[in-house]
């Protein structure tokens, strides 16, 4: 537009047209003012640009500090779950050579072979590392005897009964 108005004006001057050249002279001016809000809004929208960058870039690094932080607090809590479920396997490996100790008990009452428990290895978890093995089925057989056992029995078929009563 700006250098429509100033061919305009050259123009007008050279035929020597007065009212061309004030028609373009008011042109080249008002070309002149919208060249220069352009201009000023140019550089507003610039530094409104430039100032987004710059918090776009504050928020990026603040959510990497949250992902971080975020990343250590799961951390933690997967530690501390660790320790809850060593503690649980721990106590179900218990549960479970306690029967098994009853069970190797039996055995040696009925005079047979515990083949079958012999490769037992269940992995003792938490700051105890180690094995639990048939020598624990051993030692926890030597608490029980035919009465302790026969108990265990007749308790199960108990049980068994008033759930089957109940389920009637």
């Amino acid at each position: 537009a700006e250098t429509d108005a100033a061919t305009a004006y050259a123009q007008a001057v050279a035929w020597g047209d007065t009212e061309a050249e004030k028609t373009a002279n008011a042109d080249a001016q008002k070309a002149a003012k919208n060249l220069a809000t352009a201009a000023e809004h140019d550089r507003r929208q610039g530094l409104i640009i430039s100032a987004l960058k710059q918090e776009l870039a504050t928020v990026d690094q603040y959510i990497v500090e949250a992902q971080e932080k975020h990343k250590g607090i799961e951390r933690d809590a997967l530690w501390l779950s660790q320790t809850v479920l060593e503690e649980k396997w721990n106590e179900a490996a218990k549960a479970l050579f306690e029967v098994g100790g009853k069970l190797w008990a039996n055995y040696n009452l009925l005079g047979l072979d515990q083949v079958s428990l012999l490769k037992l290895a269940v992995p003792q978890e938490g700051e105890t590392v180690g094995n639990w093995t048939w020598h624990e089925l051993s030692d926890r057989a030597r608490n029980y005897g035919a009465q302790d056992l026969l108990r265990l029995n007749e308790t199960s078929t108990r049980l068994q009964a008033e759930q089957t009563g109940h389920l009637a």
